[in-house]
């Protein structure tokens, strides 16, 4: 998956400006998605040189004009085309994960405290993925929106149980 798809496909919907589509990427997408800031300007002007993507520009007074981009025909063709490919290859990086591998020289406290801290990671993750998913529910959120939100939560708690297994393991 390409920043450009990301983008497409948070147009799909709706005209979006460069602010609110980071709001998604950070706020609704990023247990999935590493998407930043970073990308999405460049990705934008590249995707409206190709005739993916159309930007209306707002003037404002007393405030810097405001940039409203929209998903075109083309974009809507090549974002299909994603929807469409049998490629599903998933890219997972995880320090944590690093740490344990290579961290047969740390001693058992230490691998304690490394895994008793994913597990506080994890569970704020979950913390914070239930509480976001009762704010768009309210907005407004699709089953298929829905289905994702709820793989990452298992995946989280999956992780949790496991590690919490593994630990007490480690301490008996």
């Amino acid at each position: 998956m390409k920043g450009r798809d990301v983008i497409l496909g948070i147009l799909q919907n709706k005209p979006r400006t460069g602010y609110e589509i980071n709001e998604i990427l950070q706020n609704q997408i990023s247990y999935f998605y590493d998407g930043t800031y970073g990308m999405i300007y460049p990705t934008l002007k590249k995707l409206e040189r190709e005739g993916k993507v159309k930007k209306e520009t707002i003037i404002q007074d007393d405030k810097p004009n405001k940039n409203i981009f929209s998903i075109t025909d083309e974009g809507k063709e090549e974002l299909n085309e994603y929807l469409n490919s049998e490629d599903i290859s998933e890219v997972f990086k995880s320090d944590f994960l690093m740490k344990l591998f290579f961290g047969d020289n740390l001693s058992k406290k230490q691998v304690v405290k490394l895994i008793n801290k994913e597990i506080e990671t994890k569970e704020n993750q979950i913390q914070s993925l239930e509480s976001s998913l009762k704010k768009w529910q309210l907005q407004g959120i699709s089953d298929l929106q829905k289905i994702t939100v709820g793989y990452g939560l298992a995946q989280y708690k999956a992780v949790v149980n496991y590690l919490k297994v593994q630990l007490k393991a480690l301490e008996d």
